[in-house]
């Protein structure tokens, strides 16, 4: 590939004004903002968004919130002699000059953003440390900003850049909406002046215990041989950023603050002001010559606590200390690490690039997704005093739940082939589970049915809400009694079989759950032919499709966790349950291909009213099985086949080349039999994730082409087309502009294709 000799081939440009969308018509879903850009900040220690316009837009310092707002006074500026001041971003402090134009590129975890003005060339290169060589550090609550300066004219000249940041601590103590959380009392900065970086820690005055939302937060520079540092430690930009904002225009420094105060408490009509702080370094550039200044924000906010009061610490304490007071040390060590981390993400880039082998924009659509595991309201815990520690995806904001399991069986790909341990985890999780017996009743979301909350030897459907009580009890989910559902049990096998073929030594935890787990679902087998049936219901992940009969999705991941359990039992011991599952293994592959085989695909279902429905991811079972070496399930040429019909059919042609439509059918318009209000929710819809899933299935079973095609058609109606950068709904419509559950889980199972290349690579 050419992608190595050429870093940037395959950075995504993003759109300064992306096309706008509508998202379908659901009452309250979220809308993440069309600028949405690279998260700041490591795993579970809440993220901070930068947007492609240069604001700060998007927060989850908050656990299990998502806020979106953007205050003026965030961002950078940048000075140049005798070309004046602007800042970069799109709003400003009154007096300021906003002026976000430029160009701005992104490749997770890393950001650029460039302006160029007579003769003076700036890029920003934002880095968060999250890629596994830099293990140690991913989960630090920190962002880097390399501000890289050059002289591109003929003469010398002087530049300046700034970076301000109000003080934000104990914004982000409470669930609520997702919009601004407002100040607080109490707030007051502090200037630091070291030896080898100066910067301004933002405190707050408290009464009692450290609650979340407390702690710290710091902005660092290091000035370096002839950078001249300065710093303004308190201001507040409606009173004084025009008098700031003249003396940084004026000459490219700062003036010092006007004695050091704190926020009071505010009335409705006068909202609590918040000291800001600012922080500039002043330079001059011989022509040609470049220099860099490396700024650092960073947030010790160290406190969890979920809508029930249960609290917990970030994972990062463990290493950097509980009092909430570690924000300088942590800013400093980011500093000093700037170049080995800059270094460890490009090689991470290039390898990943190697091993997607897919064009510069598939790539970089792959590589981006993997955002979400910082963005997606992360949660990872510092060890208890039992030595447990919980990690947590939730599904998306709109449906807040963590971990949940038809999404993680997806997800797991990317997480367990760069963090394993963190993959490792939620199965263990869910291993503790299996034998949860909860006969807590509730109402079922659609009807006046109620249900209980968990049946022993089921898989809870999530890990909890953070609302809630997360990952002490689970499954909150009421849409319906998942509990009855025919994937989870498979996909909790397959998922333990993932952490197993990695790390034998894992078998042994899992097991007994995994046993328990199948015995469960066997008795979905109501006529003994060895293949489990669905009840006609919606019992699986597409929660509106309701299968009847032997199904191509849950007979399919049957057939998957069949081979997973007998490989897990052979490798702890238990030859009679190897042979067992074996032998029901091969009474069942051939029941599936019977009933279901058309001879162009495999039906939707074996007897529901759906059956001639052409169904997208019919082969999810079969593509998982292979690309985890458990073998071919179904016969490889009936799923070439099967799979080149859904692509024409659903891509092609009710795609329109797009994506693929989750189901097609030339009887039923499956509008008709949807819930009301619901009409062509994921029937008619682009569902993303089954998206790549699909383009997976496509590449294991040898259809590289029409794979290479399909992520090619994904990556510009995501990004060039609908601006869904770093925001990836769960649904579109294939030529209308409505998404659907912004900020989705499922997309990050777009890294099956590694699993579905190693594959055929041998």
């Amino acid at each position: 590939m050419t992608i190595r000799s050429n870093p940037n081939a395959w950075r995504v440009a993003l759109p300064w004004a992306p096309r706008t969308e509508q998202r379908r018509k659901i009452p309250g879903q979220l809308d993440a903002g069309p600028d949405a850009g690279v998260p700041v900040g490591g795993i579970g220690a809440g993220t901070i968004t930068r947007s492609i316009n240069g604001g700060f837009t998007r927060w989850t310092l908050k656990t299990g919130q998502l806020f979106g707002f953007d205050l003026p006074e965030n961002g950078f500026a940048v000075w140049q002699e005798g070309q004046g001041a602007r800042a970069l971003r799109p709003t400003a402090p009154d007096g300021w000059r906003a002026d976000p134009a430029g160009d701005h590129a992104a490749l997770f975890p890393k950001a650029w953003h460039s302006y160029e003005t007579a003769g003076l060339c700036l890029t920003i290169e934002q880095i968060s440390p999250v890629v596994p060589a830099l293990e140690r550090d991913c989960d630090l609550p920190v962002g880097l900003f390399r501000a890289h300066l050059s002289n591109s004219g003929t003469q010398p000249l002087r530049a300046a850049v700034m970076f301000s940041f109000a003080n934000l601590v104990g914004w982000f103590g409470e669930l609520g909406a997702a919009g601004h959380p407002g100040g607080v009392a109490g707030n007051r900065n502090r200037l630091v002046d070291g030896e080898d970086r100066l910067a301004v820690v933002m405190e707050r005055d408290r009464a009692g215990d450290l609650d979340e939302g407390d702690g710290q937060m710091v902005l660092a520079v290091t000035p370096g041989p002839g950078i001249e540092a300065s710093a303004c430690a308190a201001f507040d930009p409606g009173r004084e950023g025009a008098w700031l904002w003249e003396r940084f225009a004026r000459d490219g420094t700062l003036p010092e603050a006007q004695g050091i105060w704190t926020s009071g408490g505010g009335f409705s009509e006068f909202p609590a002001a918040s000291p800001c702080a600012a922080l500039a370094a002043r330079l001059t550039l011989a022509p040609g010559e470049s220099r860099t200044v490396d700024f650092a924000l960073a947030w010790d906010l160290p406190v969890i606590r979920f809508g029930q009061g249960r609290r917990h610490l970030r994972h990062y304490t463990a290493r950097w200390g509980r009092d909430g007071a570690n924000a300088e040390a942590i800013a400093a060590h980011a500093l000093a690490e700037a170049d080995s981390w800059s270094a460890a993400v490009d090689r991470f880039h290039a390898d990943q690039a190697d091993r997607l082998a897919l064009s510069p924009a598939a790539t970089a659509l792959a590589i981006n997704e993997l955002y979400f595991i910082t963005d997606g309201l992360t949660v990872w815990t510092a060890p208890d005093a039992g030595g447990a520690s919980h990690f947590g995806l939730i599904e998306c904001p709109d449906y807040p739940l963590y971990d949940t399991l038809d999404l993680w069986v997806y997800a797991a790909a990317a997480v367990a082939d760069l963090f394993p341990a963190l993959a490792a985890s939620v199965t263990r999780a869910y291993t503790a589970e299996v034998a949860r017996d909860d006969p807590e009743t509730r109402f079922h979301l659609r009807s006046n049915a109620r249900f209980a909350r968990q049946r022993p030897g089921f898989l809870p459907h999530d890990l909890g809400a953070p609302n809630a009580d997360p990952f002490r009890r689970a499954n909150d989910y009421a849409y319906q009694d998942s509990s009855r559902w025919k994937d989870l049990g498979a996909m909790f096998v397959l998922c333990a079989w993932r952490d197993a073929r990695r790390d034998p030594a894992r078998a042994a935890e899992s097991y007994p759950a995994v046993n328990a787990a199948m015995e469960a679902l066997a008795v979905f087998d109501r006529d003994g032919d060895g293949m489990i049936e669905n009840d006609g219901t919606p019992d699986q992940t597409f929660d509106n499709i309701p299968m009847t009969g032997v199904s191509a999705y849950c007979g399919g991941l049957w057939l998957a966790a069949l081979r997973a359990a007998a490989r897990l039992a052979e490798q702890t011991g238990d030859t009679a349950a190897r042979d067992r599952w074996q032998a029901l293994s091969a009474r069942a592959e051939p029941v599936f291909e019977s009933v279901l085989w058309t001879g162009d695909a495999f039906r939707l279902d074996s007897a529901g009213r759906f059956s001639d429905a052409l169904f997208a991811e019919q082969l999810y079972g079969p593509a998982t099985a292979r690309m985890l070496g458990l073998g071919d399930t179904v016969d490889p040429d009936k799923a070439r086949r099967a799979l080149l019909t859904v692509y024409r059919a659903n891509f092609l042609d009710a795609g329109q080349g797009r994506g693929v439509v989750a189901v097609t059918s030339p009887v039923h318009d499956s509008s008709l039999y949807a819930p009301k209000g619901e009409e062509g929710l994921q029937w008619d819809e682009i569902l993303t994730g089954f998206n790549y899933s699909f383009a997976a299935a496509l590449r294991v079973y040898g259809l590289e082409d029409e794979c290479r095609t399909l992520m090619d058609a994904l990556a510009q109606e995501l990004g060039p087309e609908r601006g869904l950068h770093f925001r990836t709904p769960a649904a579109l419509v294939p030529g209308r502009p409505e998404v659907r559950a912004q900020m989705n889980m499922r997309p990050l199972g777009i890294w099956a294709l590694i699993d579905a290349a190693t594959y055929r690579n041998g």
